[in-house]
C-alpha cells in the first residue's frame, strides 16, 4: 500500500531545516515515489501557496511536475473524500480542514498512512510515517 503526502513532506523536501533533514526527506520521498504515493489536490494548493511565495509560482509548479514525472500521483478530492473528512471533523473540529481532507485518503482506503510529522493526524487516529 502507499502513503498520502501531507504538505509538510513537500515543504520539508524543498526547505529542510538542516542537512540531516534534507537527506532524510530525500530518502523518504524516494521510497514513497517508488510506491507511487498520492498527493491530494489540497496539498498541491497549499504547496503552491507557501512555496510559491518563496520560490515563485513557476518554480513551485515545476517542483510538483517533477515529482509527478517521478511517480507521485495527484489524488482528486471527490464526494467520498469530502464526506470522510466531514465525519472526521465532526469529532475533531479543531483540526484544520486540509488535514482532514488529506486524512480522508487513509479513511477511504486509498492509502495506508499519511507521510507527515503533524500531530493532527494522530489526533484523528490516522497512521503516519516520518523519518
Amino acid at each position: 500500500m502507499t502513503g498520502v503526502a501531507d504538505t509538510r513532506l513537500l515543504l520539508t523536501l524543498e526547505f529542510p531545516p538542516s542537512d540531516d533533514a534534507r537527506r532524510k526527506a530525500v530518502d523518504l520521498v524516494e521510497k514513497e515515489l517508488a510506491a507511487r504515493f498520492i498527493a491530494p489536490s489540497v496539498v498541491l494548493t497549499e504547496f503552491v501557496k507557501i512555496a510559491g511565495a518563496r520560490l515563485g509560482e513557476d518554480a513551485a509548479t515545476t517542483r510538483l511536475r517533477l515529482l509527478k514525472e517521478r511517480g507521485m500521483r495527484t489524488g482528486p478530492l471527490g464526494e467520498r473524500e469530502a464526506l470522510a473528512a466531514g465525519r472526521l471533523l465532526l469529532s475533531h473540529g479543531d483540526v484544520p480542514m486540509a488535514d482532514a481532507l488529506i486524512a480522508s485518503f487513509v479513511q477511504t482506503g486509498a492509502a495506508e498512512y499519511v507521510v507527515t510529522d503533524d500531530p493532527h493526524y494522530k489526533a484523528l487516529g490516522v497512521k503516519t510515517k516520518w523519518f
